[in-house]
Protein backbone atom coordinates (compact mmCIF):
# COMPACT_ATOMS: atom_id res chain seq x y z
CA UNK A 1 0.00 0.00 0.00
CA UNK A 2 0.90 3.94 -0.46
CA UNK A 3 1.83 5.17 3.17
CA UNK A 4 2.75 9.09 3.18
CA UNK A 5 4.77 9.65 6.41
CA UNK A 6 4.58 12.70 7.89
CA UNK A 7 7.84 13.98 10.50
CA UNK A 8 8.89 17.25 11.85
CA UNK A 9 11.76 15.57 13.18
CA UNK A 10 14.73 15.72 10.59
CA UNK A 11 15.99 12.72 9.22
CA UNK A 12 19.58 14.25 9.73
CA UNK A 13 19.14 14.04 13.42
CA UNK A 14 19.98 11.11 15.21
CA UNK A 15 16.37 11.18 16.33
CA UNK A 16 15.04 10.91 12.74
CA UNK A 17 17.48 8.12 11.97
CA UNK A 18 17.29 6.05 14.95
CA UNK A 19 13.28 6.19 15.24
CA UNK A 20 11.88 6.86 12.05
CA UNK A 21 14.32 5.83 8.85
CA UNK A 22 15.45 2.40 11.15
CA UNK A 23 11.45 1.20 11.64
CA UNK A 24 10.35 2.84 7.38
CA UNK A 25 13.50 0.78 6.16
CA UNK A 26 11.69 -2.44 7.33
CA UNK A 27 8.40 -1.52 6.61
CA UNK A 28 9.44 -0.36 3.32
CA UNK A 29 10.25 -4.28 1.94
CA UNK A 30 6.47 -4.52 2.19
CA UNK A 31 4.80 -0.62 1.75
CA UNK A 32 5.90 1.96 -0.89
CA UNK A 33 6.33 4.94 1.51
CA UNK A 34 6.83 8.95 0.69
CA UNK A 35 8.89 10.46 3.34
CA UNK A 36 8.53 14.16 4.57
CA UNK A 37 10.44 15.79 6.89
CA UNK A 38 11.55 19.32 7.77
CA UNK A 39 15.92 19.87 7.60
CA UNK A 40 18.03 22.40 9.62
CA UNK A 41 19.61 24.56 7.88
CA UNK A 42 23.16 23.16 9.39
CA UNK A 43 21.90 19.53 8.76
CA UNK A 44 21.32 20.10 5.09
CA UNK A 45 25.00 22.29 4.89
CA UNK A 46 26.70 19.07 5.31
CA UNK A 47 26.47 17.84 1.26
CA UNK A 48 27.85 14.88 2.31
CA UNK A 49 25.66 13.34 4.85
CA UNK A 50 22.69 14.59 2.78
CA UNK A 51 24.34 12.10 0.24
CA UNK A 52 24.90 9.60 2.30
CA UNK A 53 21.27 9.74 3.64
CA UNK A 54 19.40 10.17 0.05
CA UNK A 55 21.28 6.90 -1.03
CA UNK A 56 20.01 4.99 1.63
CA UNK A 57 16.71 6.24 1.15
CA UNK A 58 17.03 4.76 -2.56
CA UNK A 59 18.36 1.73 -2.02
CA UNK A 60 14.99 0.79 0.71
CA UNK A 61 12.76 2.32 -2.13
CA UNK A 62 11.58 5.12 0.44
CA UNK A 63 10.80 8.85 -1.20
CA UNK A 64 12.69 11.27 0.67
CA UNK A 65 10.87 14.60 0.40
CA UNK A 66 12.86 16.95 2.94
CA UNK A 67 11.36 20.18 3.51
CA UNK A 68 13.36 23.52 5.48
CA UNK A 69 12.83 23.91 9.41
CA UNK A 70 12.37 27.25 10.28
CA UNK A 71 13.02 27.99 14.39
CA UNK A 72 13.28 32.03 14.31
CA UNK A 73 10.81 33.61 15.43
CA UNK A 74 9.48 30.73 17.27
CA UNK A 75 5.89 31.05 16.80
CA UNK A 76 5.73 32.80 13.31
CA UNK A 77 8.48 29.85 12.16
CA UNK A 78 6.05 27.28 13.48
CA UNK A 79 2.88 28.75 12.05
CA UNK A 80 4.56 29.02 8.47
CA UNK A 81 5.77 25.57 8.44
CA UNK A 82 2.21 24.33 9.24
CA UNK A 83 1.32 26.09 6.14
CA UNK A 84 3.80 24.51 4.07
CA UNK A 85 3.71 21.00 5.31
CA UNK A 86 -0.36 21.45 5.05
CA UNK A 87 0.87 22.12 1.39
CA UNK A 88 3.59 19.61 0.42
CA UNK A 89 1.48 17.08 2.70
CA UNK A 90 -1.50 17.26 0.29
CA UNK A 91 0.29 17.50 -3.04
CA UNK A 92 2.13 13.91 -2.02
CA UNK A 93 -1.09 12.11 -1.00
CA UNK A 94 -2.72 13.35 -4.07
CA UNK A 95 0.26 12.41 -5.98
CA UNK A 96 1.07 8.98 -4.57
CA UNK A 97 -2.71 7.98 -4.23
CA UNK A 98 -1.96 7.49 -0.69
CA UNK A 99 -3.90 5.08 1.18
CA UNK A 100 -2.64 5.75 4.91
CA UNK A 101 -1.11 9.11 6.31
CA UNK A 102 1.43 8.04 9.14
CA UNK A 103 1.85 11.61 11.35
CA UNK A 104 4.66 11.44 13.82
CA UNK A 105 4.33 13.41 16.88
CA UNK A 106 1.41 16.55 17.00
CA UNK A 107 1.99 19.05 14.17
CA UNK A 108 2.37 15.86 11.55
CA UNK A 109 -0.60 14.99 13.42
CA UNK A 110 -2.58 18.32 13.01
CA UNK A 111 -1.13 18.31 9.10
CA UNK A 112 -2.63 14.75 8.64
CA UNK A 113 -5.96 15.90 10.08
CA UNK A 114 -6.49 18.15 7.81
CA UNK A 115 -5.36 16.64 4.50
CA UNK A 116 -7.30 13.33 6.13
CA UNK A 117 -10.33 15.37 5.90
CA UNK A 118 -9.93 16.48 2.91
CA UNK A 119 -8.88 13.48 0.76
CA UNK A 120 -11.23 11.15 2.96
CA UNK A 121 -7.42 8.99 3.86
CA UNK A 122 -7.01 7.53 7.52
CA UNK A 123 -4.67 8.49 9.83
CA UNK A 124 -2.43 7.20 12.39
CA UNK A 125 -2.21 9.46 14.87
CA UNK A 126 1.96 8.44 16.36
CA UNK A 127 1.74 10.84 19.27
CA UNK A 128 5.27 10.12 21.01
CA UNK A 129 4.69 11.74 24.40
CA UNK A 130 2.21 14.55 25.95
CA UNK A 131 3.56 17.34 23.40
CA UNK A 132 1.36 20.28 25.39
CA UNK A 133 2.13 19.19 28.65
CA UNK A 134 5.65 18.90 27.92
CA UNK A 135 5.24 22.76 26.88
CA UNK A 136 3.76 23.74 29.84
CA UNK A 137 6.30 21.89 32.15
CA UNK A 138 9.40 23.35 29.94
CA UNK A 139 7.49 26.59 30.64
CA UNK A 140 6.79 27.55 26.82
CA UNK A 141 3.08 27.32 27.26
CA UNK A 142 0.72 28.68 29.97
CA UNK A 143 -1.36 25.96 31.19
CA UNK A 144 -5.61 26.79 30.87
CA UNK A 145 -4.56 29.42 28.72
CA UNK A 146 -5.75 30.02 25.45
CA UNK A 147 -3.42 28.27 23.23
CA UNK A 148 -3.66 25.43 25.53
CA UNK A 149 -7.09 24.74 25.21
CA UNK A 150 -6.78 25.15 21.34
CA UNK A 151 -3.70 22.62 21.44
CA UNK A 152 -5.46 20.17 23.74
CA UNK A 153 -8.68 20.21 21.93
CA UNK A 154 -7.15 19.61 18.70
CA UNK A 155 -5.64 16.69 20.51
CA UNK A 156 -8.56 15.50 21.66
CA UNK A 157 -9.89 15.55 18.14
CA UNK A 158 -7.09 13.53 16.22
CA UNK A 159 -7.82 11.16 19.06
CA UNK A 160 -11.20 10.53 18.08
CA UNK A 161 -10.44 10.60 14.34
CA UNK A 162 -7.44 8.63 14.22
CA UNK A 163 -7.55 5.33 12.56
CA UNK A 164 -4.74 4.69 15.55
CA UNK A 165 -2.87 6.08 18.50
CA UNK A 166 0.54 4.91 18.85
CA UNK A 167 1.78 5.44 22.65
CA UNK A 168 5.32 5.13 23.51
CA UNK A 169 3.55 3.99 27.18
CA UNK A 170 1.32 1.63 28.59
CA UNK A 171 1.66 4.49 31.26
CA UNK A 172 0.57 7.27 28.40
CA UNK A 173 -2.43 4.96 27.76
CA UNK A 174 -3.74 4.80 31.21
CA UNK A 175 -3.52 8.49 31.49
CA UNK A 176 -5.25 9.15 27.96
CA UNK A 177 -8.08 6.65 29.18
CA UNK A 178 -8.28 8.60 32.63
CA UNK A 179 -8.73 11.87 31.56
CA UNK A 180 -10.58 11.30 27.99
CA UNK A 181 -12.99 8.68 29.45
CA UNK A 182 -15.51 8.53 26.88
CA UNK A 183 -14.37 10.44 24.13
CA UNK A 184 -11.58 8.10 23.33
CA UNK A 185 -13.83 4.90 24.57
CA UNK A 186 -13.55 3.49 20.62
CA UNK A 187 -9.99 4.75 20.27
CA UNK A 188 -7.68 2.26 19.05
CA UNK A 189 -4.60 2.59 21.36
CA UNK A 190 -1.02 0.36 20.56
CA UNK A 191 2.02 0.64 22.77
CA UNK A 192 5.09 0.71 20.83
CA UNK A 193 8.16 2.21 22.55
CA UNK A 194 11.53 3.91 21.15
CA UNK A 195 12.82 0.91 19.68
CA UNK A 196 16.13 -0.33 19.71
CA UNK A 197 18.52 -2.14 16.07
CA UNK A 198 19.58 -4.73 18.92
CA UNK A 199 21.87 -5.81 16.33
CA UNK A 200 23.59 -3.28 16.80
CA UNK A 201 23.71 -3.35 20.91
CA UNK A 202 25.24 -6.31 22.15
CA UNK A 203 25.63 -8.10 24.91
CA UNK A 204 28.95 -6.88 26.94
CA UNK A 205 31.75 -8.82 27.89
CA UNK A 206 31.12 -6.64 31.02
CA UNK A 207 28.12 -7.06 31.57
CA UNK A 208 27.35 -8.81 35.09
CA UNK A 209 31.00 -8.22 35.82
CA UNK A 210 32.73 -6.21 38.92
CA UNK A 211 31.39 -2.68 39.75
CA UNK A 212 33.88 -0.25 37.51
CA UNK A 213 32.70 2.59 35.87
CA UNK A 214 29.27 4.20 36.00
CA UNK A 215 28.15 6.35 33.47
CA UNK A 216 25.08 8.30 32.21
CA UNK A 217 24.73 8.58 28.27
CA UNK A 218 22.91 11.19 26.29
CA UNK A 219 21.75 15.00 27.12
CA UNK A 220 22.40 16.07 30.82
CA UNK A 221 21.31 19.60 30.89
CA UNK A 222 17.88 19.74 29.54
CA UNK A 223 15.31 20.81 31.53
CA UNK A 224 14.36 16.86 31.19
CA UNK A 225 16.97 15.80 33.16
CA UNK A 226 17.66 15.67 37.07
CA UNK A 227 21.20 16.53 36.83
CA UNK A 228 21.28 16.97 40.70
CA UNK A 229 20.05 13.26 41.16
CA UNK A 230 23.11 12.39 38.83
CA UNK A 231 25.60 14.19 41.38
CA UNK A 232 23.80 12.56 44.19
CA UNK A 233 24.27 9.65 43.05
CA UNK A 234 27.84 9.69 41.76
CA UNK A 235 28.78 11.32 45.23
CA UNK A 236 27.22 8.37 46.82
CA UNK A 237 29.13 5.88 44.57
CA UNK A 238 32.50 7.99 45.12
CA UNK A 239 32.16 7.61 49.17
CA UNK A 240 31.42 3.78 48.83
CA UNK A 241 33.78 2.22 46.31
CA UNK A 242 37.40 4.34 45.83
CA UNK A 243 38.21 2.96 42.49
CA UNK A 244 35.24 3.12 41.31
CA UNK A 245 34.92 5.74 38.19
CA UNK A 246 32.35 7.89 36.66
CA UNK A 247 31.56 8.55 32.77
CA UNK A 248 29.42 11.28 30.88
CA UNK A 249 29.08 10.37 27.17
CA UNK A 250 27.63 13.54 25.77
CA UNK A 251 27.78 16.59 23.80
CA UNK A 252 26.78 18.94 26.14
CA UNK A 253 29.23 22.17 27.31
CA UNK A 254 32.04 19.55 29.45
CA UNK A 255 33.54 22.60 31.15
CA UNK A 256 30.27 23.71 32.33
CA UNK A 257 29.65 19.75 33.37
CA UNK A 258 32.68 19.46 35.25
CA UNK A 259 32.17 23.08 36.99
CA UNK A 260 28.62 21.58 38.30
CA UNK A 261 30.21 18.21 39.18
CA UNK A 262 32.89 20.17 41.71
CA UNK A 263 30.18 22.27 43.45
CA UNK A 264 28.78 18.89 44.20
CA UNK A 265 31.61 17.71 45.62
CA UNK A 266 32.90 14.67 42.73
CA UNK A 267 36.61 14.05 42.46
CA UNK A 268 37.75 15.42 39.49
CA UNK A 269 40.37 12.65 38.73
CA UNK A 270 37.43 9.82 38.73
CA UNK A 271 35.08 12.22 36.41
CA UNK A 272 35.16 11.29 32.78
CA UNK A 273 33.17 13.82 30.37
CA UNK A 274 33.22 13.05 26.39
CA UNK A 275 31.36 13.44 23.13
CA UNK A 276 31.18 10.61 20.70
CA UNK A 277 29.44 9.97 17.44
CA UNK A 278 25.77 8.09 17.20
CA UNK A 279 28.05 5.43 15.88
CA UNK A 280 29.92 4.87 18.48
CA UNK A 281 27.40 4.65 21.33
CA UNK A 282 27.01 0.91 21.41
CA UNK A 283 30.87 1.08 22.33
CA UNK A 284 30.61 3.63 25.19
CA UNK A 285 27.45 1.77 26.55
CA UNK A 286 29.35 -1.85 26.36
CA UNK A 287 32.14 0.11 28.29
CA UNK A 288 30.48 0.38 31.53
CA UNK A 289 29.39 -1.59 34.86
CA UNK A 290 25.63 0.54 34.96
CA UNK A 291 24.07 3.41 33.85
CA UNK A 292 22.17 5.88 35.34
CA UNK A 293 19.43 8.11 33.95
CA UNK A 294 16.95 10.67 36.45
CA UNK A 295 14.41 12.62 34.59
CA UNK A 296 11.81 14.82 36.19
CA UNK A 297 8.07 13.47 36.40
CA UNK A 298 4.52 14.80 36.25
CA UNK A 299 1.75 14.35 33.40
CA UNK A 300 4.64 15.50 30.56
CA UNK A 301 6.83 12.19 31.34
CA UNK A 302 3.70 9.89 31.68
CA UNK A 303 4.17 9.32 27.79
CA UNK A 304 7.90 9.42 27.71
CA UNK A 305 9.96 6.82 27.18
CA UNK A 306 14.09 6.96 27.69
CA UNK A 307 15.47 6.17 24.34
CA UNK A 308 19.21 5.12 25.91
CA UNK A 309 17.36 2.35 28.31
CA UNK A 310 16.41 0.04 25.38
CA UNK A 311 19.95 0.56 24.48
CA UNK A 312 21.60 0.24 28.11
CA UNK A 313 19.43 -3.20 28.56
CA UNK A 314 20.17 -4.61 25.21
CA UNK A 315 23.93 -4.29 26.29
CA UNK A 316 23.08 -6.60 29.13
CA UNK A 317 23.45 -3.70 31.65
CA UNK A 318 21.34 -2.51 34.68
CA UNK A 319 19.75 0.64 34.81
CA UNK A 320 19.42 3.38 38.15
CA UNK A 321 16.46 5.41 37.58
CA UNK A 322 13.77 6.99 39.96
CA UNK A 323 10.09 6.03 38.51
CA UNK A 324 7.44 8.60 37.68
CA UNK A 325 8.75 8.34 33.97
CA UNK A 326 6.71 6.64 31.38
CA UNK A 327 7.21 2.74 32.00
CA UNK A 328 10.53 2.79 33.11
CA UNK A 329 9.51 1.68 36.77
CA UNK A 330 7.50 -0.69 35.61
CA UNK A 331 10.28 -2.55 33.17
CA UNK A 332 12.61 -2.36 36.11
CA UNK A 333 9.99 -4.19 38.64
CA UNK A 334 9.15 -6.53 35.98
CA UNK A 335 12.16 -7.79 34.96
CA UNK A 336 14.75 -7.00 38.07
CA UNK A 337 17.33 -5.15 35.60
CA UNK A 338 18.05 -2.19 37.85
CA UNK A 339 17.78 -0.01 41.02
CA UNK A 340 14.78 2.56 41.37
CA UNK A 341 15.46 5.40 43.66
CA UNK A 342 13.19 7.51 44.88
CA UNK A 343 14.90 10.87 46.37
CA UNK A 344 18.03 12.83 45.97
CA UNK A 345 18.94 12.22 49.71
CA UNK A 346 22.06 11.35 50.51
CA UNK A 347 20.62 8.54 52.33
CA UNK A 348 18.58 7.35 49.22
CA UNK A 349 21.70 7.55 46.85
CA UNK A 350 23.82 5.44 49.04
CA UNK A 351 20.79 2.61 49.55
CA UNK A 352 20.85 3.00 45.81
CA UNK A 353 24.50 2.03 45.22
CA UNK A 354 24.25 -0.81 48.13
CA UNK A 355 21.43 -2.11 46.26
CA UNK A 356 23.50 -1.81 43.15
CA UNK A 357 26.07 -3.71 43.96
CA UNK A 358 24.56 -6.51 45.30
CA UNK A 359 22.09 -6.51 41.59
CA UNK A 360 25.38 -6.85 39.87
CA UNK A 361 26.12 -10.36 41.89
CA UNK A 362 23.43 -11.94 40.12
CA UNK A 363 24.65 -14.11 37.42
CA UNK A 364 21.90 -14.01 35.58
CA UNK A 365 21.79 -10.13 35.35
CA UNK A 366 22.56 -9.58 32.09
CA UNK A 367 20.71 -12.20 30.41
CA UNK A 368 17.40 -10.75 32.25
CA UNK A 369 18.89 -7.45 30.88
CA UNK A 370 18.56 -8.49 27.15
CA UNK A 371 15.77 -10.44 27.69
CA UNK A 372 13.96 -7.18 28.94
CA UNK A 373 15.06 -5.28 26.22
CA UNK A 374 14.46 -8.04 23.20
CA UNK A 375 10.90 -8.19 24.79
CA UNK A 376 10.67 -4.22 24.88
CA UNK A 377 12.43 -2.57 22.69
CA UNK A 378 12.73 -4.69 19.96
CA UNK A 379 12.92 -2.20 16.61
CA UNK A 380 11.71 -5.29 14.57
CA UNK A 381 8.27 -6.13 16.75
CA UNK A 382 8.30 -2.42 16.37
CA UNK A 383 7.95 -2.19 12.97
CA UNK A 384 5.55 -5.28 13.05
CA UNK A 385 2.99 -3.42 15.23
CA UNK A 386 3.28 -0.50 13.08
CA UNK A 387 2.95 -3.37 10.15
CA UNK A 388 -0.34 -4.28 11.69
CA UNK A 389 -1.62 -0.99 11.93
CA UNK A 390 -0.64 -0.58 8.02
CA UNK A 391 -3.09 -3.78 7.00
CA UNK A 392 -5.53 -2.76 9.57
CA UNK A 393 -5.75 0.81 7.00
CA UNK A 394 -5.69 -1.88 4.24
CA UNK A 395 -8.59 -3.91 5.16
CA UNK A 396 -10.99 -0.66 6.27
CA UNK A 397 -9.31 0.77 2.56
Amino acid sequence: MNVLYLSYTGLLEPLGQSQVLAYLRILAREHRITLVTFEKAEDMADAEAVASLRAVCEQSAIAWQPRRYHRRPRVISTVYDLGVFVWVALWQALKTRADLIHARSYIPTFVALLVGGLTGKPFIFDMRAFWPDELVAAGRMKSGGAMFRLVKGVERLCLRRALAVVSLTEAGVDHMRAVYGAAVKDARFMVIPTCVDLDKFQPSSKAGGALTTVGSVGSVLSGWFRFEWLMAFFKALAEAEPSVRMRIVTREDEGLIRARAEQAGIPAERLEVFGTPSSRVPEAIADLSAAAMFFETGVAKLGSCPTRMGEILATGLPVVANPGVGDVGEIIRRYGVGVLVEAASPEAMRQAVGELKALLTDPELPGRCRAAAESWFSLERGAQCYGELYALAKRRG
